[in-house]
């Protein structure tokens, strides 16, 4: 009976361990972001919720929208990230919302990250902080949702292969814990 029960255990493991990874709750996007002329659709979107990156007692989201599906190793990781967008097999603008430090009502974009062939060689992901807005929708601890967007396109320098770059997207995501 033990042997039987020992097979039992290692066939459930077995199972468990070869079941497919399911990527993180997925949101709504609406949007695009435009890359040296070419306008790329972005339309899933993904929130998690970490410590603050300016104060740890208060929680910041990381906020990623794409233009494909991702699965949680995607998602965990930057380098992954960083090798689908050097194969041009993603594009995806990565975010981190917090507190106003004004004191004002809803979420800022603390930075955004940008994963795109173009910046293959320079830096990848490529940082803007400054040029973009986050207006809130919904942040009630469960869900955020807004638009998240900037005025007029950017053009990096030479660090950034001279690319220039804009996004508007409109979205809601299930904040993950």
């Amino acid at each position: 009976m033990a042997g039987l029960m020992k097979n039992i255990c290692m066939v459930l493991v077995a199972l468990a361990l070869s079941s497919p990874v399911c990527a993180a709750e997925q949101g709504k996007a609406t949007g695009e972001m435009i890359v040296n002329g070419k306008t790329i659709k972005l339309t899933h979107v993904y929130a998690s919720a970490r410590p603050g990156l300016r104060d740890k007692k208060k929680v910041d989201i990381l906020v990623i929208v794409s233009d494909v599906a991702l699965n949680d190793a995607e998602l965990a990781a930057g380098s992954k990230r960083e090798a689908l967008a050097d194969a041009g097999k993603m594009h995806a603008i990565e975010f981190l919302l917090g507190d106003d430090p004004m004191g004002h009502p809803g979420k800022i974009a603390i930075y955004n990250d940008i994963y795109d062939l173009a910046f293959k060689g320079s830096q990848q992901p490529m940082r803007l902080q400054g040029l973009d807005t986050f207006e809130t929708k919904t942040d009630d601890g469960k869900t955020i949702a807004g638009h998240y967007f900037m005025d007029a396109p950017h053009k990096f320098s030479d660090i950034g292969n001279n690319v220039t770059f804009r996004h508007d997207v409109v979205f809601s995501a299930p904040v993950s814990r």
